[in-house]
Formats: structure tokens, C-alpha cells, sequence
């Protein structure tokens, strides 16, 4: 599933089409074609793992889930499930799930949460990490999204190994500092992500995401079962909390 860096990356892309009127819109999955035919998008925004499609009294949220892509002025052989026109050029959507709400995005969304807004505030992200999840794992309370929104399992384990903190720590032991640490790697690892998505090597230039060798370490791998993904981890150098 798309993290929060590569739904930057697509809002980039198709941030081209702010400004211009939706002459038409389809798809399969697209119930909301007469809401937004002939009018202006506002906005092409993210919040976590959502693309934002702002119009005037409303918004779609776009979710990619495991298998949604998108192209520009072009089609795959399968139908899309949701079509933007703009005159001669479009975006076709494939395989992604829409939502549409009345109003403005911002005010749905927790903008102090958010890495990529200028609002984003990392004490108001340990204060909420502290009161809803002070006995869950740190490994297990990255996922949340309604704490880190566009957080996924690569972010989760790169931030963890640069924090030097074992994903099996509790949240409430591990000292204020060290989470000011990784709360402060989450917000730069993430924004750094965009441009190492857009060359196609981010995955392959992690430290331990998927890695068998951190230089001389050896990086072990194990699932955790409380959120079902694979873990990777220095033993010798992430301090375990609890």
C-alpha cells in the first residue's frame, strides 16, 4: 500500500490540473461524476495515505489500497474506476476506492499530524501517541494512522532503526527525548522520501527495510502479529524500552 511520501509524489504529478474544470468524469467506481462535471478543482492535496481532490462545496478523497494506480493521458486495457477530463487531457484511476465529503479538507483533517503541512506539530503527535497507545509497541503504534497518518511498514522500520529504537519497545518507557528523536526522523525521512520515490530507489537505498546487513550487523526479520507486517531490526544497535 502507498505511504505517505508516494501519495506526495502522485499529488505532483497530477497537481498540473489545478485550476481547470472538469469538462467530464467516469468510471466504475465513481458515483460523484455529476457533483464535480463542470466544476473548477480547486486543489490537489494529500493528508496520510489520501489524495485530496478539492472543488468548491466539495472533496474526494482517493485511496490507492494495494493495487491503485493512476496515469496521465493515457489507459490501460482494463477499465478505470474513476476518469478525470480536462479537455484533451485526463487521469484515469485504476483500482482505487472514492469518498466524497461536503466543505473543505481542512476541515476534516488533523493538519498538526500531517509531516508534509506547516502545521505539523511533533508535540501534539507525542501527546496523542502517549494518551491513546502508552501500552501498545512502538512497531505496532506507527501503523496507527490516526496518530501517524501516511506512515507505512518502510517508514516505520527506517524510523526505528535511525532512532536506534527496538520496535518492540512500549511507547510509555521510551524516554521523551528519544521520542522527540523519532518523531523528528518520521517528519525527515518522510519528506526526503518524495524525490528518492520519484527515481524509483527508495526502497533499494533503505538501511534495513528488506536488508539482510546493516554494513557489519546483521539485520534480523520477523512479523509482527499484533499488525501482520515484517519487522527489521539491528539488535545490537535499537535500544528495547519496556
Amino acid at each position: 500500500m502507498p505511504e505517505g511520501p508516494t501519495i506526495v509524489a502522485h499529488q505532483k504529478q497530477i497537481k498540473k490540473f489545478e485550476g481547470k474544470t472538469v469538462s467530464e468524469s467516469g468510471g466504475y467506481r465513481n458515483p460523484f461524476a455529476d457533483d464535480i462535471s463542470g466544476e473548477k478543482l480547486m486543489k490537489v492535496d494529500t493528508f496520510g495515505k489520501y489524495l485530496i481532490l478539492q472543488f468548491k462545496k466539495i472533496f474526494i478523497t482517493v485511496h490507492f489500497g494495494l493495487y491503485g494506480r493512476y496515469l496521465i493521458n493515457d489507459t490501460k486495457k482494463v477499465n478505470p474506476s474513476f476518469t478525470l477530463h480536462f479537455g484533451n487531457a485526463f487521469v484515469n484511476f485504476y483500482v482505487v476506492n472514492l469518498k466524497k465529503f461536503e466543505g473543505k479538507a481542512d476541515d476534516y483533517f488533523n493538519r498538526k499530524l500531517d509531516v508534509f503541512s506547516k502545521e505539523f506539530n511533533s508535540d501534539e503527535v507525542k501527546k496523542l501517541l502517549l494518551e491513546k497507545l502508552p501500552k501498545k509497541k512502538i512497531g505496532d503504534a506507527l501503523m496507527n494512522q490516526d496518530i501517524f497518518p501516511g506512515v507505512g511498514n518502510v517508514i516505520r522500520n527506517e524510523v526505528l532503526f535511525l532512532a536506534k529504537i527496538h520496535p518492540e519497545s512500549i511507547v510509555e518507557k521510551i524516554p521523551s527525548k528519544k521520542m522527540d528523536d523519532l518523531i523528528f526522523h518520521i517528519k525527515e525521512f518522510s519528506i526526503n522520501s518524495v524525490e528518492l520515490i520519484e527515481k524509483k530507489i527508495w526502497k533499494s537505498s533503505s538501511a534495513v527495510y528488506r536488508k539482510e546487513k546493516y554494513k557489519n550487523e546483521t539485520v534480523e526479520m520477523y512479523v509482527s502479529q499484533a499488525i501482520k507486517r515484517k519487522t527489521f531490526v539491528v539488535e545490537s544497535l535499537q535500544k528495547l524500552y519496556n
